[in-house]
């Protein structure tokens, strides 16, 4: 364990920097193996109000690294200075995330204080605890929806490691690589005290490796059995416009028409090139109430009727409600509204202020600049592709809103999203692989529509089939299938996450329990 202050928080801040590179966009995956060995030796040693604060400063650095375009981003969105920035993004790595690292700190020292055989799994476990709970917690309450951002198995979202989400969701990627860093810090903790085996470190290390070597090696025999991508019949063709229109203009009035030219423009190509019979368009593509733009309505009716195909567009909903839904609608190729879905978990200040009365938090722009919940009920479109279910922009976050979805008859999963609020690049490629990881969980087919990009089409094992390239006006053309059935992941959801739960809790009491045992202990 690392007794200095300096050398703890130095260990704490290369952790954190670990942890970053192997996240997309660097996507240097074998450092998720040993990026938390740093923090876990850091926080070991010293008194528990500096281990505390080690955690308090690992969460906000990996979250700044991993998420460094949301200061920048948020004083963008709400026209502040960049300081405003900063201060909010720094606010809500704090409450979003250092707090539960912060509640692991007692927990991890007192299952490391005696290192046996399967304390490493126990430490997995107990992170995996945290990680539901930074998911789960808040996710559906008047306040906000859980934050499971940046969780440490969506470092492996591709490939055979993260085909046992569709077992265990993202949690079961999270518990093998935390398994092998809790070895490795065990390890070495080992080699530099005389009091502990380093012998018995070595076996409790191998033993740590042994979820990450099955859960790989069933995941590449999986793959391996898999059909080549696109392989089989039933497929259907269908087209994403990823219209790249600027966030300056998109809210103005002035603008709807030109705004709604870029996106009918690309569908007119795609028209042109294939045979899609639905066209998706990102959350937000229109800015403008399409129940009472009869005009807007019926330029996109001449549009679809070229090639006699659907749309699915995202745009806000009125019917008189204020304020308005955040929505998704079906329109049919004479231009008539088939069917909505109305977008469920909204995104604190952004779509909805649980502080009103802050002028802080407030937009200036033009449009909708808030929204209403979605019902409960629903949040699945009958489409020429199949049984849809929708997942807008945050809500492909949730993994078990995606498997409502399923459970609830969908055949495969759209996912439409606005990011031209994001400056800089990296956030699309970490969403990418956050979304993606939807299709492996519920092996379902995931069409993900970005108005910056990139957009994809992701197959039931997360091999991406067509992409597009982000910050840049694209079509894709693709081709999905529906599927019916569940994985295990998607009948049980999260059992193995409340396993680990009672796991580590077990582990915490039989620990306290032996330590009052101890001599010399009261």
């Amino acid at each position: 364990m690392i007794r200095s202050p300096l050398a703890a928080a130095v260990a704490t801040l290369v952790s954190a920097g670990l942890f970053t590179l192997a996240y997309p966009p660097f996507g240097i995956r074998p450092l998720a193996f040993i990026c938390l060995a740093p923090f876990f030796l850091a926080i070991g040693g010293g008194g528990l109000p500096r281990a505390l604060g080690l955690a308090w400063l690992w969460a906000v650095a990996a979250s700044c690294g991993i998420a460094s375009v949301f200061p920048g981003s948020i004083a963008s969105y709400y026209m502040r200075p960049p300081w405003f920035g900063w201060a909010v993004g720094i606010l809500i790595f704090t409450v979003m995330a250092s707090f539960y690292y912060m509640a692991f700190v007692p927990v991890y020292r007192v299952l490391t204080r005696r290192s046996g055989l399967a304390t490493p799994l126990l430490v997995a476990a107990a992170w995996v605890g945290v990680e539901l709970a930074r998911g789960r917690l808040f996710t559906g309450t008047p306040f906000f929806i859980g934050n499971p951002w940046g969780l440490l198995g969506y470092t492996h979202a591709s490939g055979a490691l993260a085909q046992v989400a569709s077992w265990t969701g993202v949690y079961g990627i999270g518990f093998a690589i935390v398994a092998v860093n809790a070895g490795v810090a065990g390890w070495v903790a080992a080699l530099r005290d005389p009091a502990r085996s380093a012998r018995a470190a070595a076996r409790a290390l191998a033993l740590a490796t042994a979820p990450a070597l099955v859960f790989g090696l069933g995941g590449a025999w999986t793959l391996h059995w898999a059909p080549a991508p696109s392989e089989g019949e039933g497929f259907v063709e269908m087209a994403v416009v990823q219209g790249n229109v600027s966030l300056g203009r998109r809210w103005r009035s002035d603008y709807y028409g030109r705004n709604l030219d870029v996106y009918l423009g690309l569908t007119r190509q795609a028209l042109a090139q294939g045979r899609p019979r639905t066209v998706v368009w990102p959350e937000a593509s229109m800015t403008f109430f399409l129940e009472e733009e009869p005009i807007y309505a019926r330029a996109i009716a001449r549009v679809l009727a070229l090639g006699d195909a659907e749309l699915l567009a995202g745009g806000p909903s009125g019917d008189g409600e204020v304020p308005p839904y955040n929505s998704v609608f079906r329109i049919a190729p004479d231009g008539s509204i088939g069917a909505r879905y109305d977008k469920q978990y909204l995104v604190p200040f952004s779509e909805y202020f649980p502080f009103a009365g802050l002028d802080l938090v407030r937009r200036r722009m033009e449009g909708a600049r808030r929204f209403a919940h979605g019902a409960r009920e629903g949040g699945v479109l009958d489409t020429r592709m199949g049984r849809a279910g929708m997942l807008i922009c945050n809500e492909g976050m949730l993994p078990e809103v995606a498997g409502d979805r399923v459970r609830a008859g969908a055949e495969l999963l759209i996912s439409p999203s606005n990011d031209n609020w994001i400056v800089g690049g990296g956030f699309g490629e970490h969403y990418l692989a956050v979304v993606a990881l939807r299709a492996i969980e519920q092996r379902r087919y995931l069409v993900r529509a970005s108005t910056a990009g990139p957009s994809a089409v992701v197959d039931p094992w997360g091999r991406i089939l067509v992409r597009t390239p982000p910050r840049t006006r694209h079509l894709l053309l693709g081709r999905v299938r529906s599927e019916t059935g569940l994985s295990v992941y998607g009948r049980l959801g999260d059992a193995f996450a409340l396993a680990c739960v009672a796991l580590a809790a077990g582990g915490l009491l039989h620990a306290l329990a032996r330590t009052r045992r101890a001599p010399g202990v009261r």
